[in-house]
């Protein structure tokens, strides 16, 4: 009698991937935030506009830092949208293709792990394109504004 050995492999995206969303993120970054006992963030219609904002000008500029070539900040961006902030932080992301692959990146690091984890942080807004902002490519290309109001 024969015996075959059958090898799998396995892919590293989880079974249940799900596609790179506003609504996906903030999900993803309110489960850590509830696993370290934190409030959720909310999303803001105006953070949304200044991270849209944000990357429209990456995308005009062809540029991919949290500065931009002209020495702006990635927060000129919020007080034009209505957002008068009290704290401030950014989150950049290129090439990803499902949100838990994306979230497990940004966790490993420790910058944008701070920003997700900051008790400071109440609410985030979120854009996302195909490519980069630079030229087409794989995957997706996310900036996370977060935020809190002046008190």
């Amino acid at each position: 009698m024969k015996r075959f050995l059958i090898l799998l492999l396995l892919v590293a995206t989880p079974a249940l991937a799900s596609d790179i969303t506003r609504a996906s993120v903030v999900a993803a970054m309110n489960e850590y935030r509830a696993q370290h006992h934190l409030p959720p963030l909310r999303e803001d219609i105006r953070l949304d506009a200044a991270a849209g904002d944000r990357m429209k000008d990456m995308e005009d500029q062809g540029y991919w830092a949290h500065e931009s070539p002209d020495g702006r900040s990635p927060f000129t961006w919020l007080e034009p949208n209505g957002y008068a902030f009290h704290y401030a932080g950014e989150n950049l992301a290129c090439g990803f293709e499902t949100t838990e692959v994306l979230l497990a990146g940004w966790m490993e690091s420790p910058g944008h792990r701070a920003n997700i984890l900051s008790p400071n942080f109440e609410d985030c807004g979120i854009a996302i394109i195909d490519g980069l902002p630079m030229r087409r490519a794989t995957g997706k290309s996310i900036v996370v504004m977060f935020g809190a109001t002046r008190q």
